[in-house]
């Protein structure tokens, strides 16, 4: 008989963590693809990320695949980017620098010529005034109403022949109030 081929009466081996034989080796956890791709997204696209590390939390740890610490890690990175996110379209909507009246006021401004004539003067003073229609907070508003006032005052000396003593450092002071209020300070 061909010693290759078992008989009838042999038995197979019986399977590991029988008696008699060692205990199973155990299986290798994997990683979570959740937890890694929460914490990717958790930058990228923080409500997304959130949400997936999330599941991820409770998706992973004992017995259960690994990433678990990562997955957390991605939650509180997605908190802080969304209060973060938050937190700045607040404050810009709170803020002057968005306003339409800045946004028009300063296009006025920085399109008018250093040295004005008369027509290119009443131009920049209708502008001025157009756009303190156009704002939404009243500072803002005051502003260019009272640098279109100055430019207006500044027109009718030139038009007389008597320019009004210390207009040009009026007009420098209120176009620097609205250089503080249409601008993102670096201070």
């Amino acid at each position: 008989m061909d010693s290759t081929i078992m008989s009838v009466d042999q038995q197979y081996p019986p399977p590991p963590g029988q008696p008699g034989y060692p205990p199973a080796p155990p299986q290798q956890r994997g990683f979570s693809g959740l937890a890694i791709t929460g914490f990717i997204l958790a930058f990228l696209i923080a409500p997304l990320g959130f949400i997936l590390s999330l599941i991820a939390v409770f998706t992973t740890g004992a017995a259960k695949a690994r990433g678990r610490g990562l997955a957390i890690a991605g939650v509180i990175i997605s908190l802080i980017v969304m209060i973060g996110v938050g937190s700045l379209i607040y404050a810009v909507s709170k803020s002057t620098v968005a306003d339409p009246g800045c946004v028009a006021g300063k296009e006025a401004i920085l399109k008018g010529p250093s040295q004005p004539d008369q027509a290119q003067l009443q131009s920049m003073i209708d502008d001025l005034n157009a756009a303190a229609g156009k704002a939404k907070h009243d500072n803002v508003r005051d502003a260019m109403k009272a640098l279109a006032n100055d430019y207006t005052s500044l027109l009718n000396g030139i038009k007389s022949g008597k320019v009004p003593a210390g207009i040009v450092d009026k007009v420098t002071a209120d176009g620097q109030k609205i250089d503080d209020l249409c601008t993102i300070s670096t201070k």
